[in-house]
């Protein structure tokens, strides 16, 4: 936002003769940062107003006119080439020796023979820049309203020498948006009183009553709608003090209805609307949520396709404008209008912050409706534009005003002491000094006791318990001015914590295997779910809502690491990447409850993706691609690496192959699910496949981790070694075989692993052969085969019985 430090003049005492960058680091310090000091007009010198009264043409040039000026004191001949000039204007006139921005001089000259005594000045010569003109004024001479007085120096009569200076403000100050709201900033900072402008509304015997209505469909968007009715309009300029402040401020002059609604909003901070009353279907005007699809053609003349997060303003037969951002083109006000309807509303601001992102448009309304406004000082804005309005002589403004305001704003208390905010800012400031500072800053207080009572702004609404009665204290006080002392704190050494070690031993193992580690956005999309195949109602659904998220296409806070990472994978394919090894360690958010009332539960996964070639086909090596035991080993080195002994299953995870999923589970808990990723997931995914991923668990794995070493003495005997080879049914489990094997081994079982699996012609249909190897060895001595046979027997005798397999 930009200031006007004339203006400012209108609401508190500023010393213009001080020093303006220190005023402005003032400011700065306390909270309303300057980001800019610009000094207007101080350039600018012997720059007079004329009147045009006579134009000949140039007689050795077509494009240029001789031109005879009265500038008060004197007749002037000036040749010009403006072709907008016409006899009985009254234009800005440089004469000899004068000065203008950007160093120009002007002084006496020929133009094609003929002498001219100075130059007439355009609106962009004297220092305004063409987003702040209308077309007609970038082009040619300034051309000054007729009741302008001739021969008076133009930097004074058209305010031109002045500062203005530009804020960056943060989004909690909604209030200094506002000429009256750095008003208080001012005066709290100068000690001086601010003044603000006394708002009194003539109306006329015609009444608001029966010809405006108001509805207001969805209260959660629109919290207040008012209006008032203006007839017998007269479109014209606006009176040029106001063109001017409006210049200054960045805003481009339009006519005396857009330039009061525009200059209302500047000076209080509210935004306001009007419409053409002619051009709204049954003079009924709707706040409600578009429908999805629905088009509009929005002032700039572009039209708009909508949708149903997005709130507008409508009629009964078409919305006429986006709420809090732009108005509608079949509705503008223009030169034939004779009658409109002032609007003045409150809407949501994350809605409107929503909406023109989406749209791309972006408006100095919605700037302030973003950052969240005050409903109660809508009537007061309202008054205030009808007001000047009149004054203009542009209207007469009928009886009532329409006031919807289903649920007002609560007004919101504050207690403290003095001595609590001392103790929170390491102050030792006075009651008084305190009382007067937030009473300055409108604040209503009433003591009981040492107990202060502050009735808050309605404006104010960043101010909700004492830390911020403690700021507002601190940062008029100064904060240089407050002692800087060391905190207080019980220190600990930081020392890392198990899941950090942990976490850091899972990324060294999995960088040795050869993967890369991403960081990814910690978003997702709901499409990306269904994409995967996860089903409607998975829990991987309920996930946490983002108010402001950063594109549309991460609503959502995520709750799995697979997106992200198949993301990655297409972007890599994009680029023509023959081979893709990834994994990510990060959070993922699961909520409590929906809607969301408490933090989400932060749980931490380990997701990984293979894809392509797991070794470069170079002579005289041929290239090999990643397969099913590849991401197998990935999660088995892990888990060993984590000192972790689990059992595999087959999964039945949604976005994997059926029969090339598998999962370790140990004491009923799922610590990992990995495997090729399903085909209709690759083809959602329009990438190439196959595609291998693995997601651990760390919530389950961090009870059975164990990092100490598994330290055994090497044993000095040798150790004796059994090969057994089973027909066991095709359904027999691996794990089941291992089981039994495992259980019934005795004492001196060391090892046992599978070596061999066959299906062939000679194995009998439904049956498969399994062969093992087991190792056997003792610390106290040699094993003969007497010691080994019993247990064997035991194994073989279990097999058939509970698995129905045969030694063969």
């Amino acid at each position: 936002m930009k200031s006007s430090l004339l203006w400012m003049q209108d609401y508190v005492d500023v010393d213009m003769n001080q020093d303006m960058q220190a005023f402005a680091d003032t400011l700065t310090i306390a909270g309303i940062p300057v980001e800019q000091v610009e000094y207007w007009g101080n350039e600018i010198k012997n720059v007079v107003t004329g009147k045009i009264l006579k134009i000949e043409k140039h007689p050795d040039a077509d494009h240029l006119v001789i031109c005879q000026i009265d500038v008060g004191t004197e007749q002037l001949q000036i040749v010009t080439g403006a072709a907008n000039v016409r006899e009985g204007q009254i234009v800005p006139v440089a004469v000899h020796g004068a000065h203008l921005p950007g160093g120009v001089k002007i002084k006496r000259s020929k133009l094609r023979g003929v002498p001219s005594n100075g130059m007439l000045c355009s609106a962009h010569e004297l220092g305004f820049d063409d987003s702040v003109l209308l077309p007609k004024e970038r082009e040619g001479i300034w051309i000054l309203p007729a009741d302008t007085p001739v021969g008076v120096d133009a930097v004074d009569y058209l305010k031109l020498k002045d500062v203005v200076y530009e804020y960056e403000l943060t989004a909690n100050r909604a209030d200094c948006f506002s000429m009256v709201g750095l008003s208080r900033e001012f005066a709290v900072l100068s000690g001086k009183e601010a003044r603000y402008p006394e708002i009194t509304v003539k109306e006329s015997d015609e009444t608001i009553d029966g010809k405006v209505q108001i509805s207001i469909d969805d209260e959660e968007l629109c919290n207040r709608y008012t209006a008032r009715l203006l007839t017998h309009i007269k479109i014209g300029p606006s009176p040029l003090w106001m063109q001017q402040r409006l210049r200054k401020s960045g805003v481009r002059p339009i006519n005396n209805i857009v330039d009061a609604t525009n200059y209302t909003m500047i000076e209080l901070g509210i935004p306001l609307h009007a419409y053409d009353y002619d051009k709204v279907a049954g003079h009924h005007l709707i706040a409600r949520r578009a429908k999805d699809g629905e088009a509009m053609k929005t002032l700039d003349e572009i039209d708009r396709t909508l949708n149903d997060n997005m709130l507008v303003i409508a009629d009964e037969e078409k919305p006429c404008c986006i709420a809090g951002i732009m108005g509608g083109f079949d509705s503008e006000v223009t030169e034939h209008t004779q009658t409109v309807i002032l609007e003045c509303a409150s809407f949501k601001g994350s809605n409107i912050r929503h909406t023109g992102r989406m749209l791309g448009l972006r408006s100095e309304a919605s700037g302030r409706f973003e950052r969240g406004l005050d409903a109660d000082s809508c009537i007061n804005s309202i008054n205030r534009c009808a007001q000047l309005l009149q004054e203009m002589g542009a209207c007469d403004v009928a009886k009532g005003i329409v006031d919807v305001y289903p649920e007002p704003q609560k007004t919101t208390y504050i207690s403290f002491t003095a001595d609590q905010v001392n103790a929170f800012l390491g102050t030792n400031i006075p009651e008084e000094q305190m009382m007067h500072i937030l009473e300055t800053l409108q604040f209503t207080l009433q003591k009981d006791g040492d107990t202060i009572t502050a009735t808050v702004p309605s404006y104010r609404g960043d101010c909700t318990e004492m830390p911020d009665i403690a700021e507002e204290v601190a940062r008029i006080y100064g904060y240089e001015n407050i002692p800087s002392t060391r905190p207080w704190s019980d220190i600990t050494v930081g020392e890392p914590g198990l899941e950090y070690d942990v976490t850091e031993k899972i990324s060294r193992i999995l960088c040795s295997s050869g993967l890369n580690e991403t960081v990814t956005f910690s978003f997702m999309h709901p499409d990306q779910l269904k994409k995967l195949l996860y089903k409607e109602g998975d829990p991987v659904y309920q996930a946490v809502p983002i108010i402001n998220p950063i594109t549309e296409d991460f609503p959502l806070m995520r709750t799995t690491l697979i997106p992200s990472l198949m993301d990655v994978l297409v972007r890599n394919q994009a680029v023509k990447n023959p081979s893709v090894g990834i994994y990510e360690i990060a959070p993922v958010y699961i909520p409590k409850e929906l809607p969301v009332k408490e933090l989400p539960e932060q749980k931490l996964c380990v997701s990984g993706l293979l894809y392509g070639q797991r070794t470069a086909g170079e002579w005289p090596v041929q290239a090999s691609n990643y397969d099913f035991y590849d991401v197998k080993g990935l999660v088995e080195a892990v888990l060993s690496g984590l000192g972790i002994h689990a059992d595999i299953e087959v999964s039945d995870y949604a976005p994997l192959h059926p029969g090339k999923a598998a999962r370790y589970v140990k004491d009923g808990k799922v610590l990992c699910n990995f495997g090729e990723v399903h085909p209709k997931a690759i083809d959602n995914y329009d990438v190439t496949g196959p595609v291998y991923i693995f997601e651990m668990y760390m919530d389950a794995i961090m009870p059975f981790i164990n990092l100490m070493p598994d330290y055994h003495k090497v044993v000095k005997f040798p150790a004796s070694s059994r090969d057994l080879a089973f027909l066991a049914p095709v359904g027999t489990s691996n794990q089941a075989v291992l089981d039994i094997i495992r259980e019934k081994g005795g004492e001196y079982l060391e090892a046992v692993h599978l070596f061999d699996l066959y299906q062939g012609k000679q194995v009998p249909r439904g049956y498969k052969s399994l062969a093992y190897n087991l190792v056997f060895r003792s610390e106290q001595g040699t094993l003969t085969d007497q010691d080994i046979q019993a247990p064997i027997d035991a194994i073989l005798s279990d097999l058939k019985e509970k698995l129905n397999c045969e030694l063969r």
